[in-house]
């Protein structure tokens, strides 16, 4: 009976964040649309940034290395920009690979740090609301943090802290991936 009620509640868990990812993703995505629509060339504003791929890429990692500040679809968008699909895939999964390694390196900054007095301060301000959600939802909480807004980067910390296994950390990680691959369809169907 208990384990029937926990994956309900760990359904419900995820089924609530995946909503709250299409809703962030259909509002960033009405929003350029609007733009488009009312003809506002939002090219204009980003195009300072084609000539400096280099830095976005950069405020991209950094982001997503701590806490996932910046969404990302804000990046496709920019990528989108490109203008050619071969070109926007590749950028697209740059930025994939790059939210996958930021996640490993979280994962071993709260595998080395977790007992540290740092860490404990970092858990109380930034990590609070992740822990127990971690100790009760495992390893599907990577999943849902991977495919949905939960914070990832916070997430990979957490689970390295508490010290669960590397290799499923990988395999569950990588459903980021399909988060980029998705979110990036939709991006680049949505602003053609």
């Amino acid at each position: 009976m208990n384990n029937e009620i926990f994956r309900k509640e760990r359904r419900r868990f995820f089924i609530g964040n995946m909503f709250r990812g299409a809703i962030w993703l259909f509002l960033i995505l009405s929003f350029f649309i609007f733009l488009e629509v009312m003809e506002f060339d939002y090219y204009v504003l980003l195009n300072p940034f084609y000539n400096h791929p280099f830095l976005l890429i950069l405020i991209f990692t950094f982001s997503e290395v701590f806490f996932g500040i910046i969404p990302p679809e804000l990046f496709m968008i920019w990528a989108r920009g490109y203008g050619d699909i071969s070109q926007y895939v590749e950028i697209v999964v740059i930025l994939a690979s790059i939210s996958y390694m930021a996640g490993i390196l979280g994962y071993f900054t709260g595998r080395y740090l977790g007992g540290t007095k740092f860490f404990r301060r970092l858990e109380e301000k930034r990590l609070n609301n992740v822990i127990p959600l971690i100790r009760k939802y495992g390893f599907s909480l990577v999943i849902i943090a991977a495919l949905t807004p939960v914070p990832f980067s916070a997430t990979c910390m957490v689970t390295g802290s508490v010290r669960y296994s590397f290799r499923k950390f990988l395999l569950f990680a990588g459903f980021r991936f399909i988060r980029y691959a998705v979110y990036s369809y939709f991006v680049w169907h949505a602003t053609i």
